[in-house]
């Protein structure tokens, strides 16, 4: 039973930037896509959950760019999970090519029952006999993120059905795409996202209106997404 779970990716058209080069969202989108694959080997993916009736959830995500990958070059994906913790537990990924590390991530995850919508035990929700890796792809934890600013308002998006996941809610690599899109190219090409780490807090649909407001730091900005009845959606900082 593989802890430690990889596969060979090509830096495909659709996963570029403006300048040829694997997004950030896309980054996020080989991520999730990984952990699914790694679940479903494991037994706790959507099929093993769905006839449980059992869901993940992503409660936060954090990525560390360390060079580019350029269009149509392979490079390999990889992921595994730390150990669970009582409720939740984080899983780590890593994307290198022949020159080394391209980026780094985690995630933080939850079990959610699908009928009352309630947290369910991780503790235990791996297979037995399956051997937890020692590596941590980031080792610092994640930040402590608060919405008590008012800052610099950036833009709005208003949620389309492409945005949106099985759960009829806005996916979560949608919500990494749409802060991207807040930026000009100008914007990328002098202050390049080097670090990205998203909090979901509020679930939002579609038709509904997000309004992004920014508060700029020397070292970071903190962007919250507020939706239409004042909740904060999400809250995502930037380095």
């Amino acid at each position: 039973m593989e802890s430690v779970f990889e596969r060979e990716q090509p830096v495909l058209p659709s996963l570029c930037d403006f300048n040829a080069t694997l997004s950030v969202s896309s980054i996020a989108g080989l991520f999730m896509d990984i952990a699914m694959y790694h679940a479903e080997a494991l037994g706790i993916g959507f099929t093993g959950f769905n006839e449980r009736g059992l869901f993940w959830i992503t409660a936060k995500t954090k990525i560390k760019m360390v060079q580019k990958a350029n269009m149509a070059e392979k490079v390999k994906v990889t992921t595994w999970p730390e150990e669970a913790g009582m409720l939740k537990c984080n899983r780590d990924y890593e994307i290198t090519n022949d020159k080394g590390v391209i980026a780094l991530g985690k995630t933080e995850w939850a079990v959610i029952d699908q009928a009352t919508h309630t947290l369910q035990k991780a503790k235990g929700i791996y297979p037995e006999g399956l051997e937890i890796s020692e590596r941590i792809a980031i080792p610092e934890p994640f930040a402590k993120l608060k919405d008590d600013f008012d800052g610099e308002f950036i833009g709005k998006y208003t949620i389309r059905s492409i945005d949106t996941d099985y759960g009829r809610h806005m996916n979560n690599v949608a919500y990494i795409r749409t802060v991207e899109g807040l930026f000009s190219t100008d914007e990328l090409e002098k202050n390049p996202i080097n670090e990205l780490e998203i909090h979901y807090k509020n679930s939002s649909f579609e038709g509904e209106t997000l309004s992004f407001f920014a508060n700029k730091c020397e070292e970071y900005t903190d962007i919250k997404a507020v939706r239409e009845d004042g909740t904060v959606a999400v809250l995502v900082r930037i380095k």
